[in-house]
């Protein structure tokens, strides 16, 4: 009998915010995190503090869950996804280019060792890593590897502080 590693369903979380409701189907954007606003990325993501922000961007942003749990609009969600789904998307988009690229290079300066064929080999190599990587991320998402779960209501999370926050006062006042 195996035994699950602990890492097997550990889940990245974020903050959502629910901006529409369309019969079973939500729609929700992601909360930038205070570090969005320092972020050099900022202005491609579609950070709210990004310069160069488009509202085209933040809808481009949008992502959709069933709406099993009843949302209602401008309510605050936790969404997680896999740890290993989040490796696997990051390994797609950024190492499978890189290699692509990497190998056209090395096997262009190998075979005719001039620096002209060994950046257009390069240029290449990085086109047709961006074609598989475009081809790997559509398998992944076929397979539902990379879907998004509900984990709980993030009102949830500040109720249950203060309902811990109130009972470590009653002890507090209990003990004196």
């Amino acid at each position: 009998m195996s035994v699950p590693s602990p890492t097997d369903d550990a889940l990245v979380e974020g903050f959502a915010r629910v901006v529409a409701v369309e019969g079973v189907v939500a729609w929700l954007e992601p909360e930038a995190t205070t570090s969005c606003s320092g972020c050099s990325a900022s202005s491609a993501c579609g950070s709210p503090g990004g310069i160069g922000t488009v509202a085209s961007r933040i809808e481009a942003r949008r992502f959709s869950l069933p709406n099993d749990q009843g949302y209602v609009v401008g309510e605050r969600v936790v969404i997680g996804v896999r740890e290993q789904a989040l490796v696997k998307a990051s390994l797609t988009a950024y190492a499978i280019p890189l290699l692509c690229m990497l190998v056209a290079a090395v096997v262009a300066q190998w075979r005719f060792g001039r620096d002209e064929i060994t950046l257009a080999a390069s240029l290449i190599g990085l086109v047709m890593g961006f074609s598989v990587a475009r081809v790997s991320a559509n398998y992944l998402r076929a397979r539902g590897g990379t879907t998004l779960r509900f984990v709980r209501r993030a009102d949830e999370d500040a109720s249950s502080q203060r309902v811990s926050t109130k009972i470590q006062r009653i002890e507090r006042c209990k003990n004196t």
